[in-house]
């Protein structure tokens, strides 16, 4: 770019005599400057041309070997350019390395015979911004200097800052891949998350923008915690007379370099061997030097040793094998079984040489008995209490470095006496009871010759407990079963099972159970009616075998169905619906929360109400015609009206008459009587009552006198009109009579007034009818 003229600021360093260069006004005009953008843009170079001879009075007092370009990055010093020039008609171009997030300043140097001067340009080279930096291709310096600080719960790290990076990135990579990252912009960062005694390699990477430098490279262990030997699992291989165990001690504790190894038995320890760290082996490993007894019990002990720290050890307990042993089934020999007291029975058997444990089984004599085991011991004998007058066969295996023998039987079976001081209970006892059984499953003990079984319902009396008595023929008979009938449902039973010896009958255990309730069914005998008395619905049924309760199912009208109350009563009462509503009712019962069947709906219609008889009202009357109407009660306004019964006379004229019409057969809801003479005229009698659809009853009668009708007045077939034009023309003729009676009298004062002296006059005032 060209620089604009602009005030030249520059100092004379030393002006000797007049052959020292003097520099021109417009000096700062020939120089000029810009970024490298060939083949892209590139902040991290400039290129700069001067005119070294343009830029003095005189071009000779200046030599063009003397002259030197500087430049300063940021707030550093000076430094001469050391790229060398292209000259190009007195033109020189340097291409200039510079940091470019920093701001730059140039100084030029001119040499005469006598003396130099030097100019300052006034123009900063500015620093670039991080986006313009990154895509120029500026390549970030690698940190350096890594510094590690460890402390007990963090590692504190530090390193050189590298120039124009805006960030860090610090990775923290464990031995098992897992890594930490955190991006930094100071050229220090902390890290808590790691775990205890491993090895770390940490990588440092200067970011500006997108743009990344090479990783910087380190690598620390994390101090150990006490009980950092618990991540150790050594694999240990015993031998008959040594050991070689094999830990992974670089994955799981990778700080440690060497291990103290000793081998115990019984609390005393062998000198302790050093294993030292061997990263080129997968697994650090260690080999007893001492002769170990065979078949004996040991310790290893792997203690980490750690600079300047005491950490436990691990220890791991281990076997040694045995010789091979030969005849092992004859050294158990003899395998022996008493009986003792309260059903006690002592096995016993020889000790084996290096037998590490013995397993113990027992047989039941009987057709369908196996051999089970009851047990292991590292001892030569076991206890164990067996069942009442029971016979059992024994038998032992041992073990030896992992390997069992055959079973060894005991020469002969033992049988267990009966305790017959405590009562009776049955071995290996199974009830099944049902709804009305129970299903009783029980070993036989061969010492009993006879059972009675003994079943009692709660709250019974004794004799009405059932029972049964089961004699013994088959002597090797080992399990009985009998089935107990004819019990009621859901309720509670005691049970006793007494057993019988050659001698005595033996006291029983008693033992509880109860009878399950059966499937729920629909109540039976259902009775829905209507109380006229108390006008509610009466519902009752007969109780359901178990029913812990009943619910009451509804449908009124043309209602859904749905349920009206849940209950354990078998006889309701709910209040009545309106007068010639349908009803219906079902009931199901509840076992235990399960609903069974419902019951067929039952119901009825509610009958109309007859406490008072339908509103009859006038509707119009004219000629030889009543029109009128019966209107339901309210109380019934659901009732549909099948027929209605009429009888009416005209008071004093005509018999009376009786009509019943169908309502069908009504006009828009009106009655008409048309064969009632004098019907005009209020001497008329109507009485009149309704069936309803569906019932045979009548309703009561009512009739013109109780209640007196109603008139109801409509327009164009009211009896009023003729008697208001009968009111008019009255009026009218009294007017009229009126003004002929006044116009008369005027007329005869005037007539005595013209003829009539005063006597005559006063005569006829006196007496008026002469």
């Amino acid at each position: 770019m060209k620089l604009q003229s602009i005030v030249i600021l520059f100092s004379l360093i030393s002006i000797a005599h007049s052959a020292v260069p003097t520099l021109k006004a417009d000096a700062a005009d020939k120089v000029s400057w810009k970024f490298k953008d060939r083949p892209k843009q590139d902040v991290s170079k400039i290129l700069l041309e001067w005119e070294p001879f343009a830029m003095v009075e005189d071009k000779s007092s200046i030599a063009s070997d003397e002259w030197s370009v500087l430049i300063q990055s940021g707030d550093g010093e000076y430094t001469p350019v050391t790229t060398n020039s292209r000259p190009r008609g007195g033109k020189y171009k340097y291409t200039i390395d510079i940091v470019p997030c920093q701001d730059h300043h140039l100084k030029f140097v001119l040499k005469g015979s006598d003396g130099e001067v030097v100019f300052e340009l006034p123009e900063v080279i500015p620093a670039s911004s991080s986006d313009l930096i990154a895509s120029s291709g500026f390549n970030l310096e690698m940190p350096a200097n890594i510094q590690i600080e460890q402390n007990e719960d963090s590692v504190a790290l530090s390193w050189d800052a590298s120039l124009c990076a805006t960030s860090y990135l610090v990775v923290f990579m464990g031995p098992d891949g897992k890594e930490i990252e955190n991006e930094v912009t100071e050229n220090t960062a902390t890290i808590t998350e790691f775990e205890a005694c491993s090895q770390y390699d940490v990588y440092v990477t200067a970011v500006i923008d997108e743009s990344y430098s090479d990783e910087a490279y380190d690598t620390i262990s994390t101090h150990p915690s006490a009980s950092a030997a618990e991540k150790l699992d050594p694999k240990v291989s015993p031998s008959i007379n040594s050991v070689k165990a094999q830990w992974d001690a670089y994955g799981k504790l990778s700080c440690v370099n060497a291990y103290a190894v000793k081998v115990c038995k019984d609390g005393v320890c062998g000198e302790a061997a050093t294993v030292e760290l061997d990263n080129t082996l997968p697994v650090l490993e260690f080999t007893s030097t001492g002769e170990l007894d065979q078949c004996s019990d040991y310790t290893m002990s792997v203690k980490p040793i750690y600079e300047g720290k005491d950490l436990a050890e691990k220890v791991v307990p281990f076997r040694t094998l045995s010789p091979p042993v030969q005849d092992v089934n004859i050294k158990l020999m003899p395998v022996n079984a008493v009986a003792g007291d309260e059903q006690m029975i002592t096995v016993s058997w020889s000790a084996v040489q290096c037998a590490s444990t013995y397993e113990i089984f027992q047989h039941v004599s009987a057709p369908d008995g196996d051999w089970e085991t009851i047990g292991t011991s590292e001892a030569t004998e076991l206890s164990i209490k067996g069942v009442p007058c029971t016979e059992y066969r024994y038998g032992v295996k041992v073990s030896i470095d992992g390997v069992q023998s055959d079973i060894v039987e005991a020469e002969a079976a033992v049988m267990t006496p009966i305790d017959n001081s405590v009562p009776y209970v049955a071995s290996n006892l199974i009830s099944e009871p049902s709804t009305d059984s129970i299903e009783l499953s029980w070993d036989h003990a061969k010492c009993i010759t006879s059972y009675r079984i003994k079943i009692c319902k709660d709250g019974s009396a004794e004799e009405e407990c059932p029972g049964e008595t089961i004699e013994i023929e088959d002597p090797s008979t080992h399990n009985l079963t009998r089935t107990i009938e004819n019990l009621s449902p859901c309720s509670g039973y005691s049970m006793q099972i007494f057993a019988t010896t050659d001698t005595d009958e033996l006291a029983a255990e008693t033992t509880t159970f109860e009878t399950s309730a059966p499937a729920p069914t629909a109540p039976e005998n259902l009775n829905v009616g209507l109380n006229a008395g108390t006008n509610k619905i009466d519902i009752s049924f007969e109780p359901v075998a178990c029913a812990t309760g009943y619910k009451v199912y509804k449908t009124i009208g043309d209602s859904e169905e749905e349920v009206l109350d849940e209950t354990t009563d078998l006889s309701i009462s709910f209040d009545s619906p309106e007068p010639c509503v349908q009803f219906s009712y079902g009931v199901s019962a509840l076992v235990n929360g399960e609903e069974g069947p419902k019951t067929e709906l039952l119901g009825d219609k509610v009958p109309p109400k007859n406490g008072e008889g339908p509103k009859l009202i006038i509707d119009d009357k004219f000629n030889s015609t009543v029109i009128f109407i019966l209107e339901t009660p309210d109380f019934n306004q659901k009732c549909e009206i099948e027929e209605y019964h009429m009888k009416y006379r005209n008071l004093g004229h005509m018999d009376e008459q009786e009509r019943t019409v169908a309502a069908s057969d009504l006009l828009e809801g009106k009655i008409v009587l048309d064969d009632f003479p004098g019907a005009a005229d209020n001497g008329m009698f109507i009485e009149g009552r309704i069936k309803y659809l569906g019932f045979e009853s009548w309703s009561p009668f009512v009739s013109t006198k109780n209640p007196i009708p109603e008139i109801v007045v409509e327009d164009g077939n009211s009896i009023l009109v003729p008697i208001v034009i009968g009111v008019l023309v009255a009026v009218v003729v009294l007017v009229i009579v009126i003004f002929f009676i006044v116009k008369r009298k005027r007329s005869q004062d005037k007539y005595d007034a013209e003829i009539g002296d005063g006597s005559e006059s006063k005569k006829l005032k006196d007496n008026p009818e002469v």
